[in-house]
């Protein structure tokens, strides 16, 4: 019979997300109709689709809320004025069944969805939405402890005024910098800027987010930034959003925006300023980096993938193919208009460092699959110095900086040479999550696994680079991930979590030697949890790191230290 093991998102933000031990949870359950009804734990959840207004209503700085699936509306009446409001120290993280201790225990992201809902008369299906909320989520004055986690939010429509035509999905305003990861926002729309959010002299980041379906109005389809300095979308997907200028993003007036590892596919700017994709203007500055933007539209303007009109913009290790302009035109001028890049894949050809006019050879992009083949020209051709610092992972949690030995090295930088486009081609298995603690010869230590994930090849080796040289290391196991810091006084972070068990027979104990690696063939048969060995079974995923010995020999002092983690599921 099938084990059953517990699956989780392996987002490098989410391992960080464990409560203070000093924290109230608060639960609530939409679908729930017994127990007392008062947030106290999964049994006795706040019920209903205003369950969670009412968490957040109770809820003190260092609290956690824990959102079962289901649907919440921001008020059980009419007003379109409510919304979900995100406060300082208060984390609040949908996308669970029900029973679970942990957001690291939760299922896949998107597998059971919390749903934020605008439709407050349940009439959109009729395509009635002058009734709706003007916005799901809103945010004044808060900072990066302000965190909202695994929810779609779906249904907000700003067609008011002031502010209530902005930001149909979440409003940032009056310096606030929340902390967005795996959420996806779905289906929403304003009248003048931002169909899933509009930022205001704020500065938030989002991480492993989707932006899919939403309107704009006039400034961007799923983002209209004024003075939003500093933001961050990071593996984020745009697709199918619209707007007069922007189809998916507009960056207006504003500083040291950055737009890393992310998806812009089939946006539209329906106007006269174009901006399929990514629209920029009015002073600032910002950075795309290691972006794929394909089949986007402006059908009335230049930049049918990104235009410039008077910003300072950096762009590099990006693809742009198969964008159009007017008259469906797909020259370069509508791929990238009115800024230079550098390292990038451009059809029609366009002047700069590194750039090629080549196809990209996706692997199947009528089935949306935008991952490079083999012979992809864009394979180990970006720049290594454009990679922001603690960069580390694609769009798919997938490494970055992975060599392919079959394909030259036409890129810049020294080692392994990072990838054009949102995703690194590899054939590694596994994805990576959580994040390595610097060690005392200035690495990050990193986990990796080659071979096969079918069972009964039994073919699959572990490897740990990047530690200290000439220590004792191990690999450890769990059948789910975890985050604690500085276990029993490490200089690094565990990041197993359940049942962990440790490869330290005599015959799996490794010297890291001078290359500071080890690598460790498993037996897929015998997994050595605490509670015994274990066989691994189809569909399951195991959770891997390595422990290494870290210290100063010199004056005497030993700790040890981590890698980071490796999530593998078996066939």
């Amino acid at each position: 019979m099938k084990r059953t093991l517990l699956r989780t998102c392996t987002s490098l933000g989410l391992v960080f997300a464990a409560s203070s031990a000093f924290a109230g949870t608060i639960y609530v359950d939409a679908n729930l109709n017994t127990g007392a009804n008062d947030g106290s734990s999964w049994a006795n959840a706040l019920q209903g689709s205003d369950g969670l207004r009412s968490a957040l209503t109770g809820a003190v700085a260092g609290d956690d809320v824990y959102v079962a699936q289901g649907t919440y509306k921001p008020t059980a009446g009419a007003s379109r004025t409510a919304s979900f409001l995100l406060r300082n120290n208060i984390e609040i993280f949908g996308g669970f069944v029900g029973g679970e201790s942990s957001p690291v225990q939760r299922p896949a992201i998107g597998s059971a969805p919390s749903i934020l809902l605008g439709d407050l008369s349940g009439n959109d299906g009729s395509n009635l939405r002058n009734d709706n909320s003007y916005h799901l989520i809103t945010t004044t004055s808060t900072n990066a402890s302000a965190v909202l986690d695994g929810f779609e939010i779906r249904g907000g429509n700003a067609n008011g005024s002031g502010n209530n035509n902005k930001g149909g999905g979440i409003l940032c305003v009056s310096n606030s910098s929340p902390t967005i990861r795996n959420c996806d926002f779905i289906d929403n729309r304003c009248t003048f800027g931002g169909g899933a959010g509009y930022i205001n002299s704020s500065h938030p980041t989002f991480t492993d987010c989707s932006f899919v379906d939403n309107r704009g109005g006039s400034f961007g389809g799923a983002f209209d930034m004024n003075g939003g300095n500093n933001t961050q979308f990071e593996r984020c997907k745009f697709i199918g959003n619209s707007a007069s200028r922007a189809g998916a993003l507009e960056i207006y007036a504003t500083s040291n925006a950055l737009v890393s590892n992310c998806l812009f596919v089939n946006n539209t700017a329906t106007g006269g300023s174009g901006g399929g994709a990514l629209w920029f203007g009015q002073g600032g500055s910002a950075t795309v980096v290691n972006c794929t933007v394909f089949g986007n539209h402006a059908p009335s303007a230049p930049g049918g993938g990104l235009r410039d009109q008077g910003s300072n913009v950096t762009v590099t290790n990006s693809i742009f193919w198969d964008n159009t302009g007017a008259g469906g035109a797909q020259g370069p001028s509508n791929q990238v208009s009115g800024t230079g890049v550098s390292y990038c894949m451009v059809e029609g050809g366009l002047a700069g460092t590194g750039n090629l006019a080549v196809a990209p050879q996706f692997v199947d992009m009528m089935a949306g699959d935008y991952n490079l083949t083999i012979t992809s020209p864009g394979i180990d051709a970006g720049n290594n110095a454009a990679v922001p610092a603690g960069v580390s992972l694609d769009l798919r949690h997938k490494r970055r900086f992975e060599d392919e030995p079959s394909v030259a090295d036409t890129g810049a930088g020294t080692g392994s040479i990072v990838d054009m486009g949102s995703s690194e081609f590899t054939t590694r298995p596994g994805n990576n999550f959580c994040s390595s603690a610097l060690n005392t010869q200035g690495g990050h230590a990193k986990i990796s696994a080659s071979g096969s994930v079918v069972i009964t090849d039994n073919a699959l080796t572990l490897h740990a680079t990047d530690m200290v040289t000439n220590q004792f290391a191990i690999f450890l196991v769990g059948g789910q991930p975890g985050f604690v810091a500085s276990p029993g006084g490490s200089s690094g972070n565990l990041c197993l979590g359940g049942v962990i068990g440790r490869f330290n027979h005599v015959s799996q104990i490794r010297n890291t030697g001078a290359t500071a690696s080890i690598e460790l063939l498993l037996d897929l048969n015998s997994l050595p949890l605490a509670t015994g060995t274990v066989p691994v079974l189809i569909g399951e995923t195991w959770h891997f790191q390595a422990w290494y010995r870290d210290g100063i020999p010199s004056i005497g002092f030993h700790t040890s230290n981590f890698t980071d983690g490796i999530a593998i599921t078996f066939e």
